[in-house]
């Protein structure tokens, strides 16, 4: 955070040979994100809306009395949540099956696994609650136009322009325990589909991923960083009202938002979604630079 800051001031001290006016801030507040779908994948539809933080540091060029020019460092969490009966992946299940077995995984049971993918559909059914968590880190750039009220202290302004945000870490929090139902009217499950044979080998050779399978199991967070795109593009935007304390600090309150053009999926095989969010932030702003 230092070496952030430090860059920032010196974007801000660069400007001063033109004499403009230039601000450091800082603001931070409540982020209210959801997963967009943008595909008919049950994988990736159903989710709404959750509360997550969001908060940088910025520098601000004062090009005239009307227009002025942001560029900030920010953390932003994204993501959604989805509760009830919802699809997931049969992929990450046997994955998290083994996982759940550490380090007992023999080639009897690698071969088990196997043989049991064979019959286990691409996707799977859990009534679950179930919490996508992205954190990011968001560079955004924005042109701010705004007006004095009267002669008074108090200005309106609204900002708009792209920001590119980097991925710091993906999670999936899954909270319950459910049976693994083949479909989402729960009349059967992943294990009356594995024949009969099968499933006696299962149960002789490995009885706590025969339980799993016929009585379910109790989730739990998974690490998906890896199925995420790396970098995001997007724009976003504020409305603002500041109050100037003096001749060189502002507080403000900002309400805006932001969305992401990029799918944030590395495969359309699970799905296609897009990140945004609603926030509401306050700040403090003071001048580094003058006429």
């Amino acid at each position: 955070m230092r070496k952030i800051i430090l860059v920032l001031c010196f974007f801000a001290l660069s400007v001063k040979v033109d004499a403009q006016p230039v601000n450091l801030g800082v603001r931070g507040g409540l982020a209210i994100p959801n997963i967009v779908s943008g595909s008919d994948n049950p994988l990736s539809a159903g989710y709404s809306s959750r509360f997550a933080g969001n908060g940088g540091i910025f520098t601000e060029i004062e090009m005239n009395s009307v227009f002025a020019l942001r560029f900030g460092v920010e953390y932003t969490g994204q993501g959604g949540k989805r509760n009830g009966v919802q699809t997931m992946s049969s992929s990450q299940l046997i994955t998290d099956m083994a996982a759940q077995m550490g380090g007992n995984i023999t080639e009897e049971i690698v071969a088990m696994l196997g043989e049991m993918a064979a019959y286990v559909p691409p996707t799977f059914h859990a009534d679950v609650n179930n919490t996508v968590k992205f954190d990011y880190l968001m560079l955004p750039l924005s042109l701010q136009a705004g007006k004095t009220l009267g002669n008074g202290p108090c200005r309106i302004y609204v900002n708009v322009g792209p920001f590119i945000s980097f991925l710091m870490s993906g999670e999936q929090v899954s909270k319950g325990s459910s049976k693994l139902y083949a479909g989402a009217d729960k009349t059967a499950t992943v294990w009356t589909g594995i024949p009969a044979e099968i499933q006696s080998r299962i149960a002789a050779g490995v009885p706590e991923l025969a339980n799993i399978l016929e009585n379910g199991t109790e989730f739990g967070t998974s690490n998906i960083t890896g199925e995420i795109r790396p970098v995001n593009f997007g724009a976003q935007g504020n409305i603002g009202l500041s109050y100037r304390m003096g001749n060189y600090s502002h507080l403000f309150i900002e309400a805006g938002g932001n969305y992401g053009f990029i799918r944030i999926q590395k495969s359309k095989s699970n799905g296609v979604n897009h990140i945004g969010s609603a926030n509401v932030v306050i700040g403090y702003s003071f001048r580094i630079v003058s006429l």
